[in-house]
């Protein structure tokens, strides 16, 4: 399993920075829709329902990514990426907010779960409704970090981006190392027996620490300490996007959204922390730059 795991991440690596840093803003976004397209099918896989209404997800999920492309490319956001500043107010920018409170209620239901899972795990439909939201509304998040300032520096984006996945991924690998050295308290025992407190805030302090020097190296337009202070929101906001998940394979009685990725499980398994930063992390960056003025 360890040797299929590393292989598996030595051949995508590089081709994940490819990604981050060639395409212009207009492949990296359409790239990302057959992405997309699979970690819906991994999403489907939790609805707990027939093969029909799994089908029916999947072409909403496109449908949405496609609607919100052919608004942005309609609007020539792809040529000139100006993010106007009532951003707020305009479709589809405030579908962040509408993500980021979903996720909110998310973590809610977490907290409430098995209780609340009589009720709104029952059928299909509000787990397929938070599954389009995260989906369309994560990429959306991403297509707008990529696109940060890429008129005058085409790869800055991509940095904003990796220092994302370096939020994500120091979380997850101090989670592990000090929740395995260290782990006695669970952090969820109901949702997912092994997650620790010590691992939590292993992972918390390491990717704070490790995020911010990258940010250093990067050099933001925003100052260190204001981004260390995101950093620790990211995190958590990451073990959310992980424990949410977690919590839904649980009820579907499966350990991985499937095994396209051998020694890593699905890309829904990989990415289930980057659906809940995303939007967080962009909104961030979008009232640092433009303030907040939120009319829903």
């Amino acid at each position: 399993m360890l040797k299929q795991r590393i292989i598996t991440a030595l051949v995508l690596l590089p081709l994940a920075m490819a990604l981050l840093f060639y395409p212009g803003l207009k492949v990296f976004s359409l790239i990302l829709v057959p992405i997309f397209g699979v970690i819906a099918w991994e999403w489907s896989r939790l609805l707990q329902t027939n093969v029909l209404i799994k089908t029916l997800f999947i072409v909403i999920v496109l449908l949405a990514l496609g609607g919100v492309y052919y608004w942005l490319n309609q609007r020539e956001f792809f040529d000139s990426p100006v993010i106007p500043v009532n951003w707020t107010e305009i479709h589809p920018f405030k579908l962040l907010m509408v993500s980021v409170m979903v996720w909110i209620v998310a973590f809610v239901l977490i907290l409430l779960y098995p209780r609340a899972g009589r009720v709104w795990l029952r059928g299909p439909w509000l787990r397929a409704l938070f599954g389009l939201v995260f989906l369309v509304g994560a990429w959306l998040a991403i297509v707008m970090i990529r696109s940060t300032d890429i008129v005058q520096n085409h790869y800055y984006g991509g940095w904003l981006l990796l220092l994302m996945f370096v939020v994500i991924w120091g979380a997850d690998v101090g989670a592990y190392v000090f929740g395995k050295t260290l782990g006695k308290h669970k952090l969820a025992p109901v949702v997912s027996p092994n997650k620790t407190w010590e691992g939590a805030i292993g992972g918390l302090v390491t990717a704070t620490v490790l995020s911010t020097l990258a940010a250093y190296f990067i050099g933001l337009s925003f100052s260190l300490a204001w981004f260390a202070l995101l950093a620790v929101i990211l995190v958590v906001v990451s073990v959310i996007g992980d424990l949410f998940e977690s919590m839904l394979k649980r009820q579907a009685n499966i350990k991985d959204s499937s095994q396209i990725l051998p020694g890593h499980g699905g890309l829904l398994d990989r990415l289930d922390s980057t659906l809940s930063v995303a939007p967080f992390f962009v909104v961030a960056l979008l009232i640092v730059e433009h303030g907040f003025s939120l009319s829903l």
